[in-house]
């Protein structure tokens, strides 16, 4: 596939070389330090790395690794799409965002780590056996350097997955282009078998951006219903007993008027990370509006376009509380619980601390 010059250019001004190697000599860094950016336990909402992350692109699909050393992510531009991707430097502060190894030549979106961190999967347009709709691939950390990208079979999926999330058991939850349901797959052999997850979950609404937690008992997505805020909002559903709760709206300040998506948890659980196109100041054009003040406000990453955010994850095992009852002796679930709570203590304690 090939592209314009234009769109050529676009890449080549915002981003310049690989995440595999080292920074270039004498480049300016933006001065964000400590793994997973530094972030801090929070109850509101708030840009991730703005000064680093956030142009007046879009942004979107971010992920940090299982050490919180590299940072993955979209960005969206008219006419294509690439991964970028940024790493804590030896000197204790993130290196410039660039392009992945892996991307730039084909629209790739919707980058994940798997859950150990052995692998990144994402969404491409790139073609495989002559087959333009194989969306969901793959690579490996092989020697510290990512594989060339392998493509995933999935059976009943007529080539049209995307957007995926996996498990610690290797189960894939996905989109399917031309639908609105969220799928499964669980590998057997070398191909994965697709099934649709249950009514109670999809519903007669549109669903998309499947985030399911390592150990598979939560689902968060972004889907579109009657009690939502607007435009899509972040629902979760809890696997407890075998069965699927009702979603549940995620609510203010998680969810906004604005379109919310793209969520993913940092790989300890503590922290939320989503994309949404809120405006942190609104901006009204006026009779006689100084043509110049447009055009600083749209030149902005405040312009309308999707943003990466984050918030403290604790919220999680509030909710999943309402679902227990207090007979229940289930010992894996009981786990679980007791895994939650430990990460919520830890959020209490380092409240006023920044990530070391």
């Amino acid at each position: 596939m090939k592209y314009s010059m234009s769109l050529v250019l676009i890449i080549s001004f915002l981003f310049t070389n690989s995440c595999d190697g080292n920074p270039e000599k004498g480049s300016k860094q933006v001065i964000i330090k400590n793994p997973f950016m530094g972030i801090e336990t929070t109850d509101e909402p708030q840009l991730l790395a703005p000064d680093l992350l956030a142009s007046s692109v879009e942004e979107y699909n971010g992920t940090f690794s299982s050490d919180g050393k590299e940072f993955y992510y979209t960005v969206d531009i008219p006419g294509n799409a690439f991964i970028a991707c940024t790493k804590l430097m030896k000197n204790n502060t993130w290196s410039k965002p660039k392009v992945a190894s892996f991307s730039g030549k084909y629209p790739d979106y919707d980058p994940i780590f798997s859950p150990d961190g052995s692998k990144l999967f994402f969404s491409s347009s790139r073609s495989q056996s002559g087959n333009p709709e194989n969306k969901i691939w793959y690579v490996e950390k092989i020697n510290d350097k990512w594989s060339e990208p392998k493509s995933i079979n999935l059976i009943g999926a007529g080539n049209r997955a995307f957007y995926n999330s996996v498990t610690n058991d290797g189960v894939i939850y996905f989109n399917m282009i031309g639908s609105s349901k969220i799928f499964k797959a669980k590998k057997i052999d070398t191909a994965y078998i697709v099934e649709e997850l249950p009514d109670i979950v999809n519903g007669d609404f549109k669903n998309y951006d499947p985030f399911i937690s390592p150990n598979e008992d939560y689902l968060i997505f972004s889907s579109y219903r009657e009690e939502g805020y607007g435009n899509a909002d972040l629902y979760i559903s809890f696997y407890i007993n075998d069965s699927w709760t009702k979603p549940e709206n995620l609510g203010e300040p998680i969810n906004s008027g604005y379109y919310d998506k793209c969520p993913s948890l940092t790989p300890d659980r503590n922290f939320l990370i989503f994309a949404s196109n809120r405006l942190s100041e609104e901006f009204e054009i006026s009779p006689l509006e100084n043509v110049q003040n447009v055009n600083t406000k749209y030149q902005s990453y405040d312009n309308g376009k999707s943003n990466i955010y984050y918030i403290s994850a604790g919220f999680i095992n509030k909710l999943r509380e309402k679902h227990v009852k207090p007979q229940n002796n289930n010992s894996e679930y009981n786990k679980n619980i007791v895994h939650l709570a430990d990460s919520d203590k830890r959020e209490d304690d380092s409240n006023k601390e920044t990530w070391k």
